[in-house]
C-alpha cells in the first residue's frame, strides 16, 4: 500500500522574493544535510526557464525504512519551470537512487498574482 502526503504553502513575499529563495536554496552553509547540487542542464523554451539539478543529500530514512537498507545519502533530480509571464514556479524533486525499495516525490507550483 502506498502512502500520499501533499501539503500547500502560501508564502506572503513578492513574486521576485520567492523565486530568489528557490534559487538561493543551494548550496548555502545553512543546508548541511545537502552534499552537492549539480546543474545538469537549462535552457529556455517559450519564454520559460526550464532546469534539471542533481542533488545529493543526507536526509534520514523513515524508520520503517532502515531495516531494508542504510544508505547514508541519495541522489534526487529536480525538474523546474519558470514562468516569468505568468508568475508560475512548477518544481519536480524524486529520488533516483533506492527507488525500487522507496519513491519519495516532491510536486510544488508557486504562483503569484
Amino acid at each position: 500500500m502506498a502512502k500520499y502526503y501533499e501539503n500547500t504553502t502560501t508564502f506572503n513575499y513578492s513574486w521576485e522574493q520567492v523565486t530568489q529563495c528557490f534559487w538561493n536554496r543551494y548550496p548555502n552553509p545553512f543546508s548541511l544535510h545537502v552534499l552537492s547540487e549539480d546543474t545538469v542542464c537549462r535552457e529556455i523554451k517559450n519564454g520559460k526557464l526550464h532546469s534539471k539539478r542533481l542533488l545529493t543529500k543526507t536526509n534520514r530514512v523513515p524508520k520503517w525504512g532502515e531495516r531494508f537498507f542504510k544508505a547514508k545519502s541519495v541522489n534526487i533530480l529536480e525538474e523546474s519551470v519558470v514562468d516569468p509571464k505568468e508568475r508560475v514556479l512548477v518544481t519536480y524533486t524524486r529520488n533516483i537512487g533506492f527507488n525500487k525499495i522507496m519513491v519519495s516525490v516532491l510536486h510544488q507550483v508557486k504562483r503569484m498574482g
